[in-house]
């Protein structure tokens, strides 16, 4: 993929790393992310749903192993803080996401992650619906959709919650840790 962007990483700071991502410091307000991730790919191509929800990112470049790519992607400071952070209906969401256990998250079969998110209160229409549509579009890349909430994989901003590496393939993550 040929861009006029800066698309390597080298000589930037390196200030995250996960299974499948390790994340760089473009400038104040952009990150690269060099990455295999399936979900990554999936929100750049535009399949996830238009919701502030989830943050926009973009693949400018493909490496030269052709198993990762770079995105990039606006840079989110660490939440330290969530209640106060968040407005008090965010947080309200953001609890109800965290009541979803690990044995509801973890089901092999996305039917089983939608309809975990379909339990959410109808008070949060419009984020249910956005979460079950993320699920949709992740069914593109296999079936063992999983779902992981804690402080640090959101984000916040203006007050209301981001949903950075949320989802993942258990499939992916077994591949990773081998």
């Amino acid at each position: 993929m040929t861009t006029s962007r800066e698309t390597s990483t080298t000589g930037l700071k390196c200030i995250g790393r996960g299974a499948f991502s390790t994340v760089y410091r473009k400038n104040r307000s952009t990150v690269l992310i060099k990455s295999n991730d399936p979900v990554k790919e999936c929100m750049s191509l535009g399949w996830f749903p238009s919701s502030r929800l989830f943050p926009k990112i973009e693949r400018i470049a493909i490496c030269e192993d052709e198993e990762s790519s770079i995105y990039e992607q606006k840079h989110f400071d660490k939440v330290r803080k969530v209640k106060g952070n968040l407005s008090q209906y965010e947080y309200e969401f953001y609890c109800c996401l965290r009541k979803l256990t690990p044995e509801q998250c973890s089901y092999e079969s996305f039917y089983n992650t939608e309809d975990m998110f379909r339990e959410i209160p109808n008070k949060f229409h419009h984020k249910k619906t956005a979460l079950c549509a993320a699920v949709d579009a992740l069914t593109n890349y296999g079936s063992d959709i999983r779902f992981e909430i804690s402080p640090h994989n959101i984000a916040i901003a203006s007050s209301k919650l981001v949903l950075l590496d949320c989802f993942f393939f258990s499939s992916v993550l077994r591949k990773a840790r081998n």
